[in-house]
């Protein structure tokens, strides 16, 4: 929404601030903002409607390995209960939809391509559930093409930058709200995960800068990440700690004894974008690995994580 406003559109947030980090006053004082804080769904079914607007981006959906626990269950419903009524009104209104996926969808490790098959696993963990929720919500969107929606879906790859809560889960800020606070940097699972870091910035650039030629092409799913940031989860906390110059330590836990028993690691241990479809567009990553540690860096020194401040540190 950053990037619409900036480049000087008008937009409308339906948010019911379940995950937001900061209040939203500076949106609700934007006189090109508008500000609905309610469920989408809670929305549409109050009989609001997308008639009017140019293109909608539905991105809402509890996220993160830590915040998904306390849906287990009901995860899937609340995923598919939203996505579902957004489909609908915006074929219904004709307007063009993008809904974000997650790269948790593949299930399995290596370079992922959009074409590949996906592996649902059947130890039903919350993770799981999650990663089966935004499977169907895409199928959704690609059978919803064949009755005129103008659709497509984004998974994202480990989205980081200023405003993500180390509440939810999130590695990079808790990382670097650990270095910066001097306390022990926890990494998970021994830290050979790979993961590879993408700045919101870039995926926004997509969303703003290549979104109409995406849905004029063949591809409905579209990988969204920047392999060029690819690091194990053990490098990443070494170069927070390097960059901030933290005396942090770095110590290895298991997630459990922090996140509780029902936590678990990604399917994906390894987990590298191939970008086929999203370069063909033209798009590219830009923002390198240093340089997404230090903006998140900059962004809470100066602000407090205001979701996390009774989750552990």
């Amino acid at each position: 929404m950053d990037a619409y406003l900036e480049a000087g559109h008008p937009v409308r947030i339906i948010d019911s601030d379940a995950g937001a980090v900061i209040d939203g006053e500076d949106y609700d004082a934007n006189p090109r903002c508008t500000v609905v804080r309610r469920r989408v769904e809670d929305y549409l079914a109050g009989g609001g409607d997308f008639r009017g607007v140019d293109r909608v981006i539905h991105a809402a959906s509890y996220v993160g390995p830590a915040s998904i626990l306390s849906r287990s269950g009901r995860l899937g419903h609340d995923i598919i209960g939203s996505t579902a009524p957004v489909i609908e009104a915006c074929a219904s209104a004709g307007v063009p939809l993008c809904v974000f996926s997650s790269a948790e969808v593949y299930g399995r490790s290596g370079v992922l391509d959009e074409k590949d098959d996906i592996v649902v696993p059947t130890h039903y963990n919350t993770r799981i559930e999650y990663a089966i929720a935004k499977t169907l919500a895409e199928a959704m969107v690609a059978n919803s093409r064949r009755h005129g929606l103008r659709g497509i879906v984004i998974r994202p790859f480990n989205v980081a930058g200023a405003r993500q809560s180390r509440a939810g889960g999130f590695v990079m800020p808790t990382f670097v709200q650990q270095a910066l606070a001097g306390r022990p940097i926890t990494v998970f699972a021994g830290g050979d995960q790979v993961r590879a870091f993408i700045a919101a910035g870039d995926l926004t650039g997509f969303l703003l800068g290549y979104m109409d030629a995406a849905l004029e092409g063949d591809d409905v799913v579209i990988n969204v990440g920047n392999p060029a940031n690819a690091v194990t989860i053990m490098e990443l906390a070494e170069r927070v700690k390097a960059l901030l110059d933290s005396p942090s330590p770095i110590v290895r836990v298991d997630g459990r004894s922090v996140h509780g028993p029902h936590y678990a690691e990604a399917e994906s241990f390894h987990k590298i974008p191939a970008l086929r479809a999203a370069t063909g567009l033209g798009w590219r990553p830009r923002v390198p690995l240093d340089e997404l540690i230090l903006s998140t860096a900059d962004y809470y020194r100066a602000r407090e994580d205001r979701r996390a401040v009774n989750a552990p540190l």
